[in-house]
């Protein structure tokens, strides 16, 4: 869902994950980003930041990406910079190995 003002474009994303809490995702003209629902920050890079939700991985791409203030307790992560792509990935259970079959 799309909101828009005469300064700024807002972009909500709500999405709800079998037997999970609530993520959701606010980005205000590209260059800040909100994200609820945090469980683990995996990695922060000026190019790429990794979250981990409940049952979904978040990747965020983009320029200059700076984490302003992250809270695991209250799940809320703020990056500043320019958001180029935002990209969910749900988690891999039982990850399957080649080498398993020839045991």
């Amino acid at each position: 869902m799309f909101k828009r003002s005469h300064t700024h474009t807002y972009f909500y994303i709500d999405r709800y994950m079998e037997n999970a809490s609530k993520s959701s995702l606010t980005l205000v003209n590209r260059t800040n980003l909100s994200v609820t629902g945090i469980k683990k920050i995996k990695s922060t890079e000026p190019g790429q930041i990794v979250a981990h939700l409940d049952n979904s991985v978040v990747y965020i791409s983009g320029t200059n990406l700076s984490v302003q203030n992250v809270s695991i307790q209250t799940g809320v992560l703020e990056i500043t910079g320019i958001v180029s792509a935002i990209r969910y990935t749900a988690h891999a259970r039982g990850r399957f190995k080649l080498s398993n079959l020839f045991k």
